[in-house]
């Protein structure tokens, strides 16, 4: 039996996979958006165009900093999901999945794959994974999507 998670556990494991599908950039650069990014995929908010903006290098430490605050917010935000769309509990690889997702397109933007959380709620993990893939998400970051959705296919 699959004991339900209450917070997201924020791994070595999934920080270095993180880590390796968004790439760390130590000046602000344009994401495949168009939009401000810095470090490990920090999307630079109105806010802090002062602080992060071209020409600015940041230190190593700073750059963790702003992982370590994106993975916790990203972290919550999986929660609230998981919470609001899963009633029975789900497989730890699939809530770092989620988390992973979160990361990258925001709790609002995983909040959409209404038929992958309907796929999630009912057991049917090879059918997330379909809908995963169904998305323009797998048109914009393809491989990472692929590599995501596999997981969650072949979670236990």
């Amino acid at each position: 039996m699959i004991e339900r998670i209450k917070m997201i556990k924020i791994t070595d494991e999934l920080k270095n996979r993180i880590r390796d599908h968004e790439g760390c950039v130590d000046t602000v650069y344009l994401d495949s958006l168009g939009k401000a990014t810095v470090g490990i995929g920090h999307l630079v908010k109105p806010h802090e165009h002062e602080r992060f903006h071209e020409g600015v290098k940041l230190s190593q430490e700073e750059i963790e900093d702003l992982f370590d605050i994106d993975l916790n917010r990203a972290a919550a935000g999986a929660d609230r999901l998981i919470s609001d769309n899963c009633p029975d509990p789900l497989p730890e690889i699939i809530h770092g999945v989620i988390l992973e997702m979160v990361f990258q397109l925001g709790e609002y933007g995983v909040g959409k794959f209404k038929n992958m959380w309907s796929s999630l709620a009912e057991g049917d993990f090879k059918a997330a994974a379909e809908h995963m893939k169904d998305s323009r998400w797998h048109a914009q970051t393809k491989n990472r999507c692929e590599s995501l959705a596999s997981m969650v296919a072949n979670a236990a």
